[in-house]
């Protein structure tokens, strides 16, 4: 058979029709096969995982078809531990299935820095030094006679007296014994902390300024101390005492 006739034969162009209608089906058949198996076109919204134990964020990440990575652990005092306290991508944000979203937790456990030494420093510079160092300043200070007007003298954390050097956690708060500026042989009158219903803060803050000191406190069946308010103290107002001096006091439940 002759070329011409060749390409004029019925059967040639039928079958050059079915091969290129078998190559357009075969494109369609894997775009499609291709657009389900990437989920082309889909997008999930990010959750807000901040604040979330790993056990949720495993549960969260489960239900979303997300993958989740710890990338870094930070230590935040005011956070729960354990739980993230950031997140990329941000929540809200749109992503495809898997994605991974890297996670930043709140350490278990406070790193330890050594006490920095601020022994004899005035008041307002060992301040800064402690939260250079991540320990925060306590608000209620006790006085001693000496003739450094808020020189510190010592310092406590969770009430017993710590030496410079000591490992301390991150995020403690140390409170000062401070000296009074040679005051300690000046009589003060012991204020009423019974009056106006009184806190233990309020009454710190009223005996700091007459550089007395807050002594043993009982808070025998008292559920709140914080709220609590004083009934009774030693000595009784009125009495003339040292500066320097402590006032005991006794709390009742508002």
């Amino acid at each position: 058979m002759k070329l011409t006739d060749r390409i004029k034969s019925r059967n040639l162009w039928i079958n050059i029709g079915l091969f290129v209608f078998a190559v357009f089906a075969l494109i369609f058949i894997l775009a499609f096969f291709l657009r389900i198996y990437t989920h082309h076109g889909e997008s999930l919204t990010v959750p807000d995982f901040k604040g979330m134990t790993m056990q949720e964020v495993i549960q969260k990440c489960d239900e979303k078809d997300l993958r989740y990575e710890i990338k870094d652990s930070v230590f935040a005092p005011d956070k729960p531990k354990l739980t993230v306290i950031d997140q990329n991508p941000k929540p809200n944000a749109k992503v495809k299935r898997n994605r991974r979203i890297y996670l930043i937790l709140n350490a278990g456990k406070a790193p330890k820095v050594a006490m920095p030494n601020v022994i004899h420093n005035p008041r307002r510079q060992a301040e800064r030094i402690l939260q250079s160092n991540g320990l925060i300043p306590g608000t209620h200070p006790e006085y001693k006679p000496d003739l450094e007007l808020n020189g510190v003298l010592g310092i406590k954390v969770d009430g017993a007296m710590v030496e410079p050097g000591t490992l301390i956690e991150k995020g403690k708060t140390v409170e000062f014994i401070l000296g009074d500026g040679g005051k300690g042989g000046v009589s003060q009158q012991v204020p009423d902390l019974t009056i106006g219903s009184k806190t233990l803060d309020a009454a710190r803050f009223q005996l700091a300024a007459l550089y007395l000191n807050l002594g043993k406190i009982d808070s025998t069946d008292v559920k709140n101390t914080k709220t609590a308010i004083i009934y009774k103290q030693n000595p009784l107002p009125g009495k003339k005492i040292s500066q320097g001096d402590i006032v005991n006091v006794w709390l009742k439940d508002k």
